[in-house]
């Protein structure tokens, strides 16, 4: 049999074989494997001659095909890709070169174009039935968006952090680490949240509470046009620092901070001021003959510098005082104001829109000095004019008496006021709202739990976070004001009791929770730290150990969402420290 036959045997048997498109000369059949090593030494094959990957949008691409082409079917073509390729139209160039062109593409990806029906002059099917395009307009970064920050750096603790493509990504891997605390952190899985945001889970086991670096680069990261992420992200790890030594011991009190960045911190059991100035690493002392105010008065900052100064206690007296002063924070003058129209302490003080000052209730007197067992509390509030500086009282009555309340200014400039004392040391379960358009007050949301000696802290949001009460009950409940549903609810129970406690908004919207104590005797406080995982679980979750226990301190957020915690009581002595808290980039 000579060589003729053998073509016809395996021609026959391959004829009865059937092809993916019942075609003897697709590549995928018998038949079409023999006639193509017989007439060609390769596949039939489409390819641009650029890289397949275009840099903005485009229109059109040219196929330049190694085999000569049979007619193509342009509508069925058409039909099979306007999906994918809006107004797409076939054409053929020459002998050997297929146009497509479309609607330009504007985001970035890779599309396929179906070309199932093209053939060569031999009837031979493309190896391939699709062609990728790929469209690459920008190429990608990321961004940090999210983290538990490390608060602990002794034991070994699971944290996350999230981070953002600029565009969504075909793979995020594992990012590298390098840094002085690189060799400190561990990284265990990566969660994807969508095609543009992922949390990757990390633990930590460092061996000093020192500051440190740590930058992240992302080379196994790349979009859909497989470009890699092009910027890496440092980030400076404060963690738990010591800070600057207060000159005086404070509790009870409260810091400031004015327009520059500065830090002041003011009475409190002490009868002085001293400010941190931004940049520095030490306080000075302003004025150590400050009028005597043992405790109770209320402050507020007027405007970028100027701190307003009501009202508090002498030592060993029955009656609080009337007086008031601004010291100026920047050339620490401290003068005498108006007087305020009844003496007060332990009252309220809120800057409202308008710029006036409102106070609100407080204590009058004690009755008697000793042992201080019944107090008489005020039903009253006045506005402080900071251009005339004067005090004129509110012609109508609050609801009830209030002292050791909260109240904070809502975002639509209502003045809402919590819970408190009325005269003895029992806790309110009631709220009320000031109109300083109509100067009246009105009932608000009851609350879940009856509180007293509590703080407030308006949120991002404008929710209201209700927290720290030393009369509460001996309860653990964090409330929420809901401003939309104008209801109080209780939002989480934290894990340790934290009366005297100090709570600042973290970068990533939860609330770090500082310090507190079991008791008002502050024997027992608590010095682990939490985070309320706000709008989020909703849950608390342990933070680490501050470096001692503290309570009835205050604290300063800075604008780069690093904290600094003041003063207040250890084992019941006053304190004259200061802690750094956060991570920053």
């Amino acid at each position: 049999m000579n060589k003729f036959s053998f073509l016809f045997v395996f021609l026959f048997v391959g004829c009865i074989v059937q092809g993916e498109f019942k075609n003897v000369f697709d590549p995928k059949s018998i038949t079409g494997i023999l006639l193509s090593s017989m007439s060609h030494g390769n596949s039939f094959e489409c390819t641009e001659k650029s890289n397949t990957k275009s840099f903005g949008t485009i229109n059109q691409v040219l196929l330049h095909c190694n085999r000569e082409l049979a007619s193509l079917d342009t509508a069925f073509l058409s039909e099979l890709n306007e999906p994918t390729f809006p107004n797409v139209s076939f054409s053929k160039i020459g002998n050997d070169q297929l146009l497509i062109q479309f609607d330009p593409l504007i985001n970035d990806g890779c599309y396929d174009i179906n070309l199932t029906s093209v053939v060569s002059g031999f009837g031979e099917t493309l190896s391939k039935d699709t062609y990728p395009i790929i469209i690459d307009t920008q190429l990608p970064t990321i961004s940090l968006t999210n983290y538990l920050p490390i608060t602990d750096y002794t034991f070994f603790t699971a944290r996350y952090w999230d981070f953002e493509s600029t565009e969504p990504l075909n793979q995020f891997g594992s990012p590298t680490l390098s840094g002085s605390l690189a060799p400190f952190v561990v990284i265990r899985s990566i969660q994807k949240i969508n095609e543009s945001n992922y949390r990757v889970y990390f633990e930590t086991n460092f061996t000093s509470n020192e500051p440190g670096s740590l930058t992240l680069s992302f080379p196994n990261a790349n979009d859909k046009a497989l470009n890699v992420v092009t910027n890496s992200i440092t980030i400076r790890f404060i963690g738990l620092v010591p800070g600057p030594t207060l000159h005086y011991g404070r509790s009870e009190f409260d810091a400031f901070q004015n327009q520059n960045g500065d830090v002041i911190a003011i009475y409190g059991y002490s009868s002085s001021a001293e400010i941190l100035r931004r940049g520095t690493n030490e306080f000075i002392l302003t004025n150590p003959s400050l009028p005597e105010i043992h405790r109770g008065e209320r402050g507020v900052m007027l405007d970028g510098k100027r701190l307003l100064i009501t009202g508090g206690v002498k030592a060993f007296t029955a009656v609080a005082q009337k007086e008031s002063y601004i010291f100026d924070t920047e050339t620490t003058t401290f003068l005498p104001s108006g007087s305020m129209v009844e003496p007060r302490h332990m009252h309220d003080i809120v800057k409202l829109q308008n710029g006036k000052v409102m106070v609100i209730g407080g204590i009058r007197d004690f009755t008697p000095v000793l042992p201080g067992l019944y107090f008489s509390t005020l039903n009253s509030a006045e506005i402080f004019d900071p251009s005339t500086e004067t005090f004129t009282e509110v012609p109508n009555r609050m609801m009830t008496p209030r002292s050791f309340s909260c109240s904070v200014v809502l975002n639509d400039g209502r003045v809402m006021i919590i819970g408190g004392t009325d005269g003895i040391f029992a806790p309110k379960d009631t709220t009320e709202f000031f109109d300083p358009n109509t100067e009246t007050f009105s009932w608000g949301p009851s609350l879940p739990v009856a509180v007293g000696a509590l703080k407030c802290l308006k949120l991002t949001d404008g929710n209201v976070l209700i927290y720290g009460a030393q009369l509460s009950n001996l309860s653990n409940a964090t409330m929420l004001f809901d401003v939309t549903k104008n209801r109080v609810l209780t939002i989480a129970n934290s894990l340790y009791r934290r009366e005297w406690s100090f709570a600042l908004e973290l970068p990533d919207g939860g609330v770090l929770f500082y310090g507190g104590a079991y008791r008002y005797t502050t024997s027992e406080p608590s010095r682990t730290i939490e985070k309320l995982d706000y709008a989020k679980s909703n849950s608390f979750y342990d933070m680490g150990m501050s470096r001692i226990s503290i309570s009835k301190h205050s604290g300063i957020k800075f604008s780069d969402g690093t904290f600094l915690f003041l003063g207040g009581e250890s084992g019941g002595l006053i304190h004259h420290g200061t802690d750094y808290y956060g991570l920053m980039e």
